[in-house]
């Protein structure tokens, strides 16, 4: 009830200071010998840290506040697609990061990634802001097996790990993984990392059909069904991100990227009708790009729980003055120009009794004369876009942010050589591989050597050193000016 609020709201503040003092020590002392580290081999800038949220946090914070930063490392693939998406031209992405163990899923709208106020982490829910990230069980090592007393088969949650790993590792795994099945398919080539690092393919073969016996098919339809099944677990997650907060998939492009994003990105865009498909220039190391792209962020919150008939433009307007002049106060306090600081301001909004609310951007200038009533129009507008009707109850305003966001860094997007539309100067080799339920020839290219409007059809494998791409039969990719991958339907 409307009464017990603010102690709730207590209670979840307790628990994030629980998560803060638990693992202060730990992360303290490990940022500062970072930090010293650092010093020692000559650096003289300031070391900030990636926060759950997306933004960065100076190392003096990360030791007071170490629960900022449970989620940095999905939010940096987020932030990487973003910098990429927005050089490229794109406004809204659906981000698939696959990895060894997991795929991480986001949604990116009009260039700003959804958040979200409470971080769950195991069976612990603490009331830190991160991006809404989703994940699920699926990535290259997921290890796929017939269990005896369904006779179905099933891919994942189990993972291999990096030890053994994958069978076609030849470190010792012996249950067959996805990865394994994109060797056998002819997907992932038998050669990695620039020809430094070898694939079993027989062994991955042996491997895989121990699920094609007990099942009665080929060695190659098991593989199949093996990708096919883990890139349905990634359209799963796809959709609680996407149809479930009221978007049509439909309406974005998919950017894959992590070490095997790009190899299943192409087999989920046309499951989600999500195009075209974006396969950013390094993909294995986008976080990274995230890490270096985005800004500094300073976030205060404040629990108002009150009625719209209990409160006014002007009270609101005080509240969230007194606030934005404290995360700035923040920023200027790390060494940040007063006029690098941009300061936004937001407000969780729902309807009386429910136990859900809407976060919603707020213009503050001009707010204390009307602005409540603007605010409250545009949570209806906002609430009839995802669920499709508005209720008839009062407004309730539950929580006030102001948010400080420093100066990011500019970092140029590299253009790439022109070509002339003809990518066979990129060719490494003739290659077959099994899409479809046949054997189909392919070419692989190697992209270092691809050119700006290179036209490439599918199907086709693009290898470069920290990842692999694959195009299916039926589409056709083009490099664009920076060298990013697009790739849609033929027909489209």
């Amino acid at each position: 009830s409307h009464e017990i609020l603010p102690e709730m709201f207590e209670y979840e503040r307790a628990l994030t200071t629980v998560a803060n003092s638990s693992v202060q020590p730990v992360v303290g002392n490990y940022v500062k010998n970072l930090e010293s580290e650092l010093r020692g081999m000559g650096m003289n800038g300031q070391l900030n840290l990636l926060r759950s949220d997306g933004g960065l946090m100076s190392a003096q914070k990360s030791q007071t506040a170490p629960v900022n930063l449970l989620m940095s490392g999905p939010a940096g693939g987020v932030t990487g697609a973003l910098w990429v998406a927005k050089t490229a031209g794109y406004d809204n992405i659906l981000t698939l990061d696959v990895g060894g163990t997991s795929t991480d899923v986001a949604l990116i709208e009009n260039s700003q990634p959804r958040l979200v106020r409470n971080t769950d982490v195991g069976h612990l829910s603490v009331r830190a802001s991160s991006l809404d990230v989703k994940t699920v069980g699926a990535g290259g090592g997921s290890i796929a097996h017939v269990p005896e007393l369904t006779g179905a088969l099933r891919v994942g949650p189990e993972s291999a790990g990096a030890v053994p790993g994958p069978v076609c590792y030849s470190k010792g795994g012996e249950q067959p993984t996805v990865t394994d099945a994109n060797v056998v398919l002819g997907y992932l080539p038998e050669e990695l990392l620039g020809g430094a690092f070898k694939l079993d393919r027989e062994a991955a073969v042996n491997a895989v059909e121990t699920n094609a016996g007990p099942l009665g098919l080929s060695v190659e339809d098991a593989a199949e069904g093996i990708i096919r099944i883990v890139n349905e677990n990634m359209v799963g997650a796809l959709r609680l991100v996407s149809v479930q907060q009221g978007y049509d998939p439909r309406d974005f492009a998919l950017m894959g990227f992590g070490g095997a994003g790009s190899l299943h990105s192409n087999a989920v865009a046309k499951l989600m009708g999500s195009w075209p498909v974006i396969v950013p220039r390094s993909p294995g190391v986008l976080c990274a790009v995230g890490d270096a792209t985005t800004q500094a962020r300073a976030e205060a919150s404040r629990s108002h729980s009150k009625r719209r008939s209990d409160t006014s433009s002007q009270e609101i307007a005080d509240v969230l003055a007194e606030m934005g002049n404290g995360v700035r106060a923040e920023h200027e306090k790390d060494g940040a120009a007063a006029s690098d600081i941009t300061v936004i301001f937001q407000a969780d909004i729902r309807y009386h009794g429910q136990a859900f609310e809407i976060p919603m951007d707020i213009e503050f200038d001009g707010f204390a004369s009307g602005g409540l009533e603007k605010l409250v129009d545009a949570f209806d507008a906002e609430h009839k876009r995802m669920f499709t009707f508005n209720m008839d109850a009062e407004h309730e305003v539950v929580n006030l942010r102001a948010i400080a966001l420093g100066k990011a860094l500019e970092l140029p997007a590299i253009e790439i050589e022109k070509g002339n539309g003809d990518p066979s100067g990129a060719v490494i080799r003739d290659h077959q591989i099994y899409m479809n339920g046949e054997m189909m020839p392919a070419k692989i290219y190697d992209r270092d050597r691809l050119k700006a409007g290179d036209k490439i059809p599918g199907p086709a494998v693009v290898v470069e050193m920290d990842s692999t791409a694959l195009i299916h039969a039926g589409c056709q990719a083009v490099i664009d000016q920076f060298g990013n991958i697009i790739i849609n339907p033929v027909d489209a």
